[in-house]
């Protein structure tokens, strides 16, 4: 996405490619799925604004693309405030929480445990109804 070091295509394009690869999958047969920003490399801990608005505008042109499917996003890295914030917007079923329970080392520093914190911003801008599938332990 933009920002980041190895970001080479324009968002519109972006967009298209998520929404291109978001029917394949329906026409597969697919029960849902999570939009990911997983080439934003290298991974920091707190991805800019501009990460969140991208976020938003591509999950919600997914969500248009496929509105039967259960669909969720994650923002890379632990940016799971950020996450509810783009669910709630583009109208998602859930996000993933990374580092939900227990903190942890990873290649972009600390990982701080984040149920508290989160559980309250979800509450606080009215996004109950965005379930959380939630790592307890770091997947990798």
């Amino acid at each position: 996405l933009a920002g980041t070091p190895r970001s080479s295509l324009p968002l519109t394009q972006i967009i298209d490619q998520a929404c291109q690869e978001a029917e394949a999958y329906k026409d597969a047969g697919v029960d849902g799925l999570i939009v990911e920003n997983m080439h934003d490399l290298p991974y920091t801990v707190c991805p800019g604004p501009e990460v969140t608005a991208a976020m938003t505008v591509i999950s919600a042109a997914v969500r248009q693309t496929c509105p039967r499917l259960a669909l969720g996003v994650q923002v890379l890295c632990a940016a799971n405030q950020q996450a509810v914030a783009v669910a709630l917007a583009a109208g998602l079923d859930f996000i993933r929480a990374e580092g939900f329970v227990f903190s942890h080392v990873a290649d972009e520093g600390i990982i701080n445990a984040c149920a508290g914190n989160l559980l309250r911003y979800r509450k606080q801008v009215g996004a109950e109804n965005v379930q959380i599938f939630a790592d307890i332990k770091k997947k990798h």
